[in-house]
């Protein structure tokens, strides 16, 4: 499934950037997100070498619903609507090996992955 990233800044606000992925399902509020860059052309860029880290703040659905203007319908013939978009704004946190672009401006006041010994 496709789902987009929106990415704010710690503690919320407009939306910095977004990424859209694919899926196989949709991540829940509180889940660490870790995006790891392609190299441009296989080349290490040393500001961007790392992840994009993030915790998933809330998930937002959007629906289409088609609207024929009755407010009656037949069982079993009802419109069925269908899923339009899953937006996951995500709180920009950082990780272990989150890039220095990254942790550039919200190194003070953004969220940390806890560490883990999986």
């Amino acid at each position: 499934m496709r789902i987009r990233l929106v990415a704010v800044p710690p503690g919320g606000g407009e939306a910095d950037y977004s990424l859209e992925m694919e899926c196989p399902t949709v991540p829940q509020v509180g889940d660490y997100i870790t995006v790891m860059r392609e190299y441009k052309n296989g080349e290490p860029d040393k500001e961007h070498m790392g992840t994009e880290d993030f915790i998933v703040r809330r998930v937002r659905w959007g629906f289409t619903w088609p609207d024929n203007g009755k407010h009656y319908h037949t069982s079993g013939q009802e419109p069925v609507g269908a899923i339009d978009a899953i937006v996951i704004e995500c709180e920009m946190a950082i990780g272990a090996f989150s890039s220095p672009a990254h942790k550039r401006g919200i190194e003070n006041t953004a969220q940390r992955h806890e560490a883990s010994c999986y």
